[in-house]
């Protein structure tokens, strides 16, 4: 590199903390090292030592909440109790949604990717989100000629097919950089705007009416807002009325990231949030459920921190729905730790009604770094970490023999 052609960055997290930096050097070891020999300091956090004492409470809770009672009485052929008879109960299907983003393109191709792709979404999967077909760009085909209501209707379908119930996402990403380009160049016209935003709900909502049991009306409010800085945080409220009118069915969600991301401390973000979330009810919006991305790098929030983060947002009564989890870290191992000690978090707060991936396969993933599958689909550790969790852990399997009424 030339002088001043390079640099170095120093991620200190989010917390105030002091530190020392002394004898800095670059070495250029060419190709005699691997990036994997180098040493590596594995990733820890408060609460991640096997002995922590919010596992046990997490435990008892998910044994109480995600569980309900269940008999089976048994009667021979003349109607009459059968005691002793053996009994085995096997779980068919989650009643808790554990759900993943989509790519339509997958779902509706024919080869060889595109096979294991489906096979693994409905082997593992109860519920759904597509990706980005139903945003406002690719909804109108502003995004290219792949895309547009055609495939997003062809991938409900598909969908439909596979008995898996689909999220809407999103009907407004209220910045220009996430909107039709048409809409910044009305922005002088506030009467003009406010109209199109509406008919675009209209159009896609209604489109769709019936297809998705939920909406995120407004996604990312805290740092997309070109459209509330013209129209007023007003405008939101009205979003949400007109979304009911145009799908009454569905549920109504607000959507943000670094909420259950984004460290242990406050944030002003999460205020944001709990602000947002406040003016829309009180202005009676129909906000019916509260959704926290999940998107996490190498600093993540300490477990005691997310659940209480998670009551912190309890207090407004709404479900609150873990809608895009993903981790991007290049530590397998690590990826593993967290995704399993963050599915135990979420899983045992009652407050959660569902859990979204987004997206479960390095070839079709934002990151290329999806939480289950590796390009050539082999399981990583946090996918093996996932489905232990799903299948094992969280999956009824019991056996046992009626008592003198024939019941067990």
């Amino acid at each position: 590199l030339p002088p001043g052609g390079g640099q170095v960055c120093f991620r200190l997290g989010y917390g105030i903390q002091t530190f020392e930096l002394a004898d800095f050097s670059l070495v250029n070891y060419g190709s005699l090292i691997k990036l994997t020999d180098l040493p590596r300091t594995a990733m820890s956090y408060r609460g991640s030592e096997p002995g922590a004492p919010w596992r046990v409470a997490a435990k008892e809770r998910i044994e109480r909440i995600r569980k309900g009672d269940f008999s089976v009485e048994v009667k021979g052929p003349d109607g009459k109790p059968r005691p002793g008879a053996e009994v085995q109960i096997r779980m068919l299907r989650h009643a808790f949604p554990f759900g993943t983003a989509v790519n339509p393109p997958f779902l509706l191709g024919a080869g060889s990717d595109d096979r294991k792709y489906q096979d693994s979404l409905v082997r593992l999967f109860n519920t759904t989100v597509i990706e980005n077909d139903l945003k406002w760009g690719a909804f109108e085909g502003a995004w290219g000629a792949n895309r547009g209501k055609a495939q997003a209707l062809a991938a409900l379908d598909w969908l439909d097919s596979k008995k898996l119930p689909t999220r809407g996402h999103c009907l407004v990403w209220p910045s220009w950089r996430n909107l039709p380009k048409d809409l910044e160049k009305i922005k002088g016209d506030k009467t003009a705007l406010r109209e199109r935003i509406l008919a675009h709900i209209r159009d896609v909502a209604g489109t769709v009416r019936g297809r998705v049991f939920q909406w995120d009306v407004i996604n990312e409010p805290f740092t997309e807002h070109d459209l509330m800085d013209i129209l007023g945080n007003e405008a939101m409220v009205e979003w949400f009325r007109e979304a009911k009118t145009a799908d009454p069915g569905a549920a109504l969600f607000i959507n943000d990231y670094s909420i259950l991301a984004g460290g242990p401390d406050w944030s002003e973000h999460r205020q944001h949030y709990e602000d947002t979330i406040k003016f829309l009810l009180d202005k009676g919006a129909p906000l019916d459920g509260i959704g926290m991305q999940g998107h996490f790098g190498g600093s993540v929030t300490p477990p005691e921190d997310m659940l209480k983060i998670l009551d912190r947002f309890s207090k407004f009564k709404k479900p609150i729905w873990v809608t895009e989890f993903d981790m991007d870290i290049n530590d397998e191992e690590a990826q593993a730790r967290f995704t399993k000690d963050f599915m135990t978090v979420i899983f045992s707060h009652p407050a959660i009604e569902g859990f979204m991936m987004w997206g479960f396969w390095d070839g079709s993933h934002w990151h290329k770094n999806a939480p289950i599958f590796r390009k050539d689909w082999t399981i990583k550790p946090s996918g093996q970490a996932l489905v232990d969790l799903m299948f094992q852990d969280w999956w009824t399997k019991a056996s046992g023999s009626t008592n003198a009424q024939g019941r067990y």
